[in-house]
């Protein structure tokens, strides 16, 4: 992958949608190139922020864990995500911990720099604003999945949440990443998937999901189909 593809990846992040070329290429001037190994932790919760992160290549997975809670997983990042935006601007540090799941490169933004960019321009304010209210109603969406639902109507959330264009979920990390993911153990996301599948609401085609039934998933997490 040359720097031009870097910087592609880069400039199709979030925060930098709607920013003249000059107002990216000033971002990129104070981003940091960092590589990681597998399995490498980036960042631990608690940690004090220094910057954010836009991942280039590989992945990460963000999760929570600690006083003996079992480990729970709030995403899985792929190329172009952001991640690290809290810690910036909370005393306490990061809320979650990063760790790479492959080989992964990440551009750095230091968060000092990264403020006072932010403060003179507002184009770049406003995004920060709806990519942190976005990543609020995701975590409220979690929440409510996993403290209210049933393990189908979850698993069928989260294919319809990760949909693709093609109407199809890549599974990019395993069943047990995924069943932390929802909530539940790898056992339940087997039998979750089973049901799934005997509605024909969905087919496996690995490393996809793919959707069939849109109404019988919605029929789940709305309540009106129950898994039992």
């Amino acid at each position: 992958m040359t720097q031009d593809d870097f910087s592609s990846i880069i400039k199709a992040a979030s925060f930098f949608h709607g920013l003249e070329q000059h107002e990216s290429d000033a971002l990129l001037q104070i981003s940091i190139f960092k590589r990681f190994q597998q399995g490498q932790v980036i960042f631990n919760r608690g940690e004090q922020g220094t910057g954010l992160y836009v991942l280039v290549e590989g992945k990460v997975r963000i999760f929570v864990s600690g006083n003996g809670a079992k480990e729970q997983l709030l995403r899985v990042l792929l190329p172009g995500d952001s991640f690290g935006e809290a810690g910036i601007f909370l005393e306490h540090g990061y809320p979650s911990t990063a760790q790479c799941l492959d080989k992964s490169s990440a551009h750095y933004f230091p968060g000092d720099k990264l403020r006072l960019i932010i403060a003179d321009n507002m184009k770049l304010a406003q995004n920060f604003l709806s990519l942190l209210a976005l990543k609020l109603a995701d975590f409220a969406h979690l929440f409510e999945s996993r403290t209210i639902k049933e393990a189908p109507a979850r698993l069928a959330s989260f294919i319809l949440n990760h949909e693709e264009v093609s109407g199809r979920v890549k599974l990019n990390f395993s069943k047990g990443q995924l069943a932390s993911f929802i909530g539940t153990s790898p056992e339940t996301v087997s039998r979750a998937l089973t049901f799934l599948k005997g509605k024909n609401a969905i087919k496996e085609e690995k490393p996809y999901i793919v959707i069939l039934n849109r109404e019988i998933l919605n029929s789940l997490i709305q309540g009106t189909l129950k898994a039992s």
